[in-house]
């Protein structure tokens, strides 16, 4: 028997509201796992970002060694004396020495003539 007193639009209503609310809370509670996911990822390539810059910077810093060992072979083998006993830095002027210099970083770095 039915109850006179249940009004069958209103539980039709409330059943209707359960499932907005339920949808509702299952919305919430996916875009919190998305939020987790994306700071574990944000994370991940923070992570990964920090390597490769720490890897950048060791690789610069031996490619600058590099460079400075052959300018300093390139400058002592200017110091010594040519053949025949001539002193190649004192025969050069200073401008010509900047140029042959420049030359030589441009040459180590790769970038032409």
């Amino acid at each position: 028997m039915k109850n006179p007193r249940v009004n069958p639009d209103m539980v039709e209503v409330d059943l209707a509201i359960n499932r907005v609310l339920a949808a509702e809370r299952d919305a919430r509670d996916a875009v919190a796992r998305c939020r987790q996911q994306a700071e574990r990822i944000l994370a991940d390539a923070d992570t990964r970002a920090g390597e490769v810059a720490t890897r950048a910077e060791r690789r610069i810093r031996k490619a600058h060694e590099i460079a400075d060992r052959g300018i300093e072979r390139a400058l002592a083998g200017l110091r010594e004396p040519a053949p025949g006993g001539r002193d190649l830095e004192q025969e050069l002027a200073s401008s010509d020495m900047d140029a042959i210099l420049e030359a030589l970083a441009r040459e180590l770095i790769g970038a032409g003539g």
